[in-house]
């Protein structure tokens, strides 16, 4: 790459990163889906957010595609949606000239970003145009096909499809994060007393594009590829398997998370981003990390290991808190000493790291801190001791 053309990428990742930086600030415990989000848009995939009501996934999801300044369409279904709700009214001045055709002013064929909530409700009138819609961004309106600007649809769910009809369009999701209410005492603080999301910066669609080609013109290592068939094939091993366009789809959200990361060409650390991309259910997603991590990035795979088990200890040990005080104060002490020793080890770890996993170290390290900090608190609040000023 030119020194003219890393001065320009460098240029667009810019408003990028700083975008990411806001929706982290305003979304605490929402860094893997805001991260893997921007990737998807960079490279004009479909994002699916799983999880109860209440976990903010229609802010967070209204926050990243006005950022862009696109045009926006959102609906939620049910049963009983029909075809017009997405789509537009049948056009009675075209039925007076014996055609079908679709009055699409303001609906999701206009839309550069959509959101979808409850979309496995999408019943077989809905389903069929909603396929074409995100796989080949056309619109068939009285026969004749529509190039649809979409660049990414968000859908959203409480609970994973039921049914075979459902599967094409669950696999249409290239990225599906798990969202649940929010862990740590200070996540929880921040945003049940701070006021509602506000919206982030501000880009222009022509800004959007001028990125995505960037991200685009990243070159894909062999390595990276060398790496992505490991992964393939120790996924297979364990019973975990994506669809041949998955994989192939995928590709393309590696070069976006190289490009957020600044660099030109993609390495197999960049592979980390498709942990949430091969899950069929929630429950899988620990394996899938280790599987990647181990084969793209051991370093990062063990930061997120340390973390994932910290968040364990924390959610344990508040479990316990209005049961049973002596337990409680007992496996606070031990989770305290855990933490610590967690922290440690990512501070070893990262003796030795390369820049990129020191980020996830780093990452881990402030958040476990922050587990550290909260659980303190608890207990000596619960102790009756005074805190420090």
């Amino acid at each position: 790459m030119s020194q003219n053309a890393t001065t320009t990428s460098s240029a667009l990742r810019v408003p990028v990163e700083q975008l990411r930086q806001e929706l982290n600030a305003r979304f605490p415990e929402r860094r893997e889906v805001i991260d893997g989000a921007l990737c998807a848009v960079l490279a004009g995939e479909h994002v699916l957010l799983l999880g109860p009501p209440g976990t903010a996934k229609s802010a967070l999801v209204r926050s990243i595609a006005r950022a862009f300044g696109g045009r926006y369409f959102e609906r939620l279904l049910t049963k009983f949606s029909t075809p017009e709700e997405l789509f537009g009214p049948v056009s009675l001045k075209a039925l007076e000239q014996d055609r079908y055709a679709r009055v699409i002013a303001g609906k999701l064929p206009e839309a550069q970003f959509a959101f979808v909530d409850e979309v496995f409700k999408a019943n077989s009138a809905i389903l069929n145009s909603l396929l074409t819609a995100m796989n080949e961004r056309l619109f068939h309106n009285d026969g004749a096909p529509l190039v649809m600007p979409l660049v990414s649809l968000f859908g959203a769910s409480n609970e994973l499809p039921d049914g075979k009809e459902l599967e094409a369009l669950f696999d249409r999701f290239l990225l599906r994060f798990d969202v649940q209410y929010l862990r740590r005492p200070a996540s929880f603080r921040a945003v049940v007393t701070g006021p509602e999301p506000a919206l982030p910066s501000a880009f222009t669609l022509q800004d959007l594009l001028e990125a995505q080609a960037a991200a685009a013109a990243v070159a894909i290592t062999d390595a990276t590829v060398d790496a992505l068939v490991a992964v393939r094939d120790a996924c297979s091993a364990e019973g975990i398997v994506a669809s041949d366009r998955r994989w192939k789809k995928s590709l393309r959200v590696v070069q976006a998370h190289a490009f957020l990361a600044g660099e030109a060409a993609t390495t197999p650390e960049d592979l980390l981003v498709l942990v949430d991309a091969l899950w069929r259910e929630p429950k899988e997603r620990a394996k899938v990390a280790r599987l990647v991590g181990e084969l793209a990035d051991p370093v990062s795979a063990k930061a997120a290991e340390i973390l994932d088990a910290a968040r364990e200890t924390a959610a344990k040990v508040a479990g316990l808190r209005s049961s049973d005080r002596k337990a409680y104060i007992a496996s606070a002490a031990q989770a305290l000493d855990d933490f610590k020793a967690q922290q440690a080890r990512l501070a070893e770890l990262a003796r030795g790291a390369g820049p990129r996993a020191k980020v996830a170290l780093a990452d881990a390290g402030q958040e476990i801190a922050q587990l550290h900090a909260d659980l303190a608190r608890c207990v000596t609040h619960g102790l009756g001791l005074a805190t420090a000023r």
